[in-house]
C-alpha cells in the first residue's frame, strides 16, 4: 500500500473513532420513569419542552428503559391511568428552572389512592442516577 493510502485509512479510522466517541449516552439527557407505587401505572405519557414520549404501562416497582430527551427539566407534564382513573401532573411553568445537562435521570412516580382530584393522584420524585 502506498503511503498516501495508509494516511487516508488512518484518517478515516481516527475520524470514525472521534465520531463514535462523541455520541455517548452521558452526553445526552436520558430519562426513564419508575413506578414506586403498589399498583400499575398505565399509559404513561410525558411531555417534555420539545418532544413527547409514551412510556406505556409500568408495573409496581419497575422502571422503564431510558429515552434520549433533547430538552428536559427536573419535572414535566405527565398523564397516566391508574385504577381506571386519569391522573395528571401539570407544571405551571419552568421559570427559574435550568435545563438538565447530559446524564441519566429517573422520574419516580407514586400514586395517592385517597386523591379525589385528577391533579393530586400522582406524585413525582426526581432522581439523578
Amino acid at each position: 500500500m502506498t503511503r498516501h493510502k495508509i494516511c487516508y485509512l488512518l484518517c478515516l479510522l481516527i475520524g470514525a473513532t472521534f465520531l463514535c466517541g462523541c455520541d455517548k449516552d452521558e452526553d445526552h439527557v436520558m430519562i426513564r420513569v419508575a413506578n414506586r407505587s403498589n399498583v400499575e401505572i398505565g399509559s404513561v405519557l410525558v411531555k417534555f419542552p420539545s418532544q413527547t414520549e409514551m412510556y406505556g404501562h409500568i408495573a409496581p416497582g419497575i422502571a422503564t428503559g431510558y429515552r434520549k430527551i433533547s430538552k428536559a427539566y427536573s419535572y414535566a407534564y405527565i398523564e397516566a391511568i391508574v385504577n381506571e382513573k386519569q391522573a395528571v401532573l401539570q407544571p405551571i411553568d419552568y421559570v427559574g428552572e435550568r435545563l438538565l445537562s447530559g446524564g441519566h435521570y429517573t422520574y419516580a412516580l407514586t400514586y395517592n389512592p385517597d386523591a379525589t382530584e385528577i391533579f393530586t393522584r400522582l406524585g413525582l420524585q426526581f432522581e439523578k442516577d
